[in-house]
């Protein structure tokens, strides 16, 4: 079976896809530039740590425009990357990207690396999101096209762990919604490593791809 994955250069989609290939699924990654700080830092990443695992090389989607009209913390430096992470429609637009990507190559099925729901911050990351938006999505394609998630009954600390069973290049991957060559320790992404792992070893995932 085909599967279209949202990727990002982090170590969740890396995981994902993984997890995916191992399961024989063919991919087709996709990273979309929706305007985000961290763009570059991750896209670079992205290339890098698919490559070293022979995944599939990802195609870029530029959505730019969407995170400089609707503005976050993550899309505008001049907002609190914390307070204001949230970028309402984010996972949705993802998603209804993928989905039409996978409708034109006559695939079935996308996946998005969410984790545990118990971590989750923000609406568009539950289950009921979830269910509503593969309804809407289907309902507008007029095929049925099932989103997965692989990751949903995992911590950030399972995937990490889950990385390292893999031999994964976790250095190499990009997190930070900083965009900055090394990791804020601020924004949403960094404080769930440290959560997991502890600031101490941050470090360990600051080579942002370069």
């Amino acid at each position: 079976m085909a599967v279209v994955t949202l990727v990002s250069g982090g170590i969740d989609s890396l995981v994902m896809c993984k997890i995916l290939e191992n399961e024989s699924q063919v991919i087709y990654p996709i990273f979309i530039n929706y305007g985000q700080l961290a763009n570059e830092k991750e896209w670079t990443s992205c290339k890098k740590i698919f490559n070293k695992t022979d995944l599939p090389e990802p195609e870029r989607i530029d959505l730019s425009g969407y995170g400089k009209s609707i503005k976050s913390g993550i899309t505008d430096a001049c907002k609190d990357i914390y307070i204001d992470a949230f970028l309402p429609g984010r996972n949705l637009i993802f998603l209804v990207v993928a989905a039409s990507y996978a409708y034109q190559k006559g695939i079935k099925s996308i996946a998005i690396g969410l984790l545990s729901e118990k971590t989750h911050l923000f609406p568009d990351q539950t289950e009921e999101f979830l269910v509503n938006a593969n309804f809407a999505i289907n309902s507008a394609l007029g095929d049925y096209i099932t989103i997965l998630t692989p990751l949903i009954n995992f911590s950030k600390n399972d995937v990490i762990e889950l990385a390292k069973r893999y031999n994964l290049p976790i250095d190499e991957t990009y997190s930070c919604h900083s965009g900055k060559d090394s990791y804020c320790g601020k924004c949403v992404a960094c404080k769930e490593i440290i959560d997991s792992i502890g600031k101490d070893l941050l470090p360990q995932f600051n080579n942002g791809g370069d």
